[in-house]
């Protein structure tokens, strides 16, 4: 029953729960069957030259339709800005290439060290972001250990109070 072309398993799944039962569902593949043979039977009629060639000359314009649609695409170079903004950028890339330097996407990350440290004789000044943290109430704090080739260094904190009016030397 089953047709080489097409079978009755994939007739179902193309009309899938449409038939009520299975004897309705084979007289519709058998039907489907007939009209399968029937057109198999009947001939191809055969096309004149003139057919032919129309066929050939739509196909044709198609196709070089397709072709102006890729070249109305360049067509927008013809505007001024467009060009302009090519310009520019064509430009850009050919110094970069003449300079031999790579445009710089990222910059380098700069940060003030957590605590410095400065050095003069017997005196040695502490400073930085972690002094900042640990006095917050102190403008510019500084640490300042005085003799320190001495057993028991004097240790000062220098800084201002009320932006710069006041200058603060405490003992620690």
């Amino acid at each position: 029953m089953d047709s080489p072309r097409f079978s009755l398993e994939e007739f179902k799944a193309l009309f899938p729960e449409r038939f009520e039962s299975q004897e309705k569902l084979l007289s519709e593949y058998k039907c489907f069957l007939m009209l399968l043979e029937q057109l198999d039977r009947v001939g191809v009629p055969e096309l004149s030259a003139g057919e032919k060639a129309e066929i050939f000359r739509r196909s044709w314009q198609e196709q070089a339709r397709d072709w102006s649609q890729a070249w109305s695409w360049l067509g927008l170079l013809r505007r001024p800005a467009a060009t302009f903004a090519m310009g520019i950028v064509l430009g850009c890339i050919l110094v970069f290439a003449a300079m031999g330097a790579r445009p710089r996407l990222v910059q380098p990350a700069s940060a003030s060290p957590p605590l410095t440290v400065e050095h003069i004789g017997h005196t040695q000044t502490y400073g930085g972001t972690i002094l900042r943290t640990l006095y917050p109430q102190i403008e510019n704090p500084k640490i300042v250990l005085e003799g320190t080739d001495q057993p028991s260094p004097k240790r000062v904190l220098y800084g201002t109070v009320n932006d710069g009016e006041i200058y603060v030397v405490w003992n620690l």
